[in-house]
C-alpha cells in the first residue's frame, strides 16, 4: 500500500502558479496545456523564450494513451469504426440478403437490397445502396423498411437500444431487424407504391415462389441531396446530439 509520502510534493510556489491566470510564467512549472475554442496550445519555454505550439487532438492522444490497445477479432460486416465527444461510432454493412420481418401481425420472408447501420451514441441510422460490394461512394437511399425516418434514422418505440459499440452494433442490428415493425414511417421509399408494406408483401409473395428473387433497386429512393454513404457518415458524426 502506498503512504501519503509516495505522493509527488508540491511545493507553495508551485502550487500559486497552477491556480495563477494562464498564460502562466512558466516560472515553476516544465509546460501548460491550453484549450481555446478546441485547439489545443502547448506553452514552454526554450531558455528564455516562451514557445507556442498547437497541437492536433490524434498527437495528444497518442501523447496521453500509453497502453496498448487491440480490437480483437471484429465481424465481418464491421467496415468502420471511430470516436467523438459525444461516443464511439461504428459503420456495418450487409449485402443484399433475405430475412423474417414482423410486420404488424403478419411475418414476411422478404428480400431486401444491401443496407448501411451507423451506430453512433445511442442513435442508428439505415440506409440502403444499391450494389452487392460496399464502396464509400455509393449513393445512400431510404432502407425500404417502416419505422426508419427521412434521414435514415430508426425509431426505436419502446425499445432502448444499446449504446453503439464494436462489441454491440451486431447484436443492436438483429435487435433492429428482428423488432416489430409497424404503420410509422412508411411513406417515401418506393416508387411503385405510397406504402413500403405494401412493396414487403409484394417480395414476400415473390420470394416464396423463386429462390432466386431479389429485391428491385430500381424502386429505391435516393435520399434528399444525393448524399454518399461517407458523406452521410461524416454528416451524422458531426451532428448527431
Amino acid at each position: 500500500m502506498e503512504s501519503m509520502h509516495d505522493s509527488p510534493i508540491i511545493s507553495g510556489d508551485t502550487l500559486r502558479e497552477i491556480i495563477s491566470k494562464a498564460p502562466r510564467n512558466l516560472d515553476h512549472l516544465d509546460a501548460e496545456l491550453l484549450f481555446v475554442d478546441r485547439n489545443y496550445i502547448l506553452h514552454y519555454l526554450e531558455g528564455n523564450r516562451h514557445i507556442y505550439k498547437s497541437l492536433t487532438s490524434d498527437i495528444l492522444r497518442r501523447a496521453f494513451d500509453n497502453e496498448p490497445t487491440d480490437t480483437g477479432w471484429l465481424p465481418k460486416n464491421i467496415i468502420r469504426h471511430g470516436s467523438t465527444t459525444i461516443g464511439n461510432w461504428v459503420v456495418c454493412f450487409f449485402p443484399q440478403q433475405r430475412y423474417r420481418l414482423q410486420v404488424q401481425s403478419e411475418q414476411l420472408y422478404v428480400p431486401l437490397p444491401s443496407l448501411v447501420f451507423v451506430g453512433i451514441s445511442d442513435s442508428y441510422y439505415v440506409w440502403a445502396v444499391k450494389k452487392i460490394r460496399f464502396n464509400s461512394q455509393l449513393l445512400i437511399h431510404h432502407a425500404p423498411l417502416p419505422n426508419v425516418m427521412n434521414d435514415g434514422r430508426v425509431c426505436w418505440g419502446n425499445i432502448c437500444p444499446l449504446i453503439a459499440s464494436l462489441s454491440t452494433i451486431e447484436s443492436t442490428w438483429w435487435k433492429f431487424i428482428g423488432s416489430t415493425f409497424n404503420q410509422d414511417y412508411t411513406q417515401g421509399k418506393s416508387i411503385k407504391f405510397d406504402n413500403i408494406i405494401q412493396q414487403l408483401k409484394l417480395q414476400n409473395r415473390r420470394a416464396r415462389i423463386s429462390n432466386r428473387s431479389r429485391y428491385p433497386t430500381s424502386d429505391l429512393i435516393p435520399i434528399r441531396d444525393n448524399l454518399t454513404v461517407e458523406e452521410a457518415v461524416e454528416y451524422v458524426t458531426k451532428s448527431t446530439k
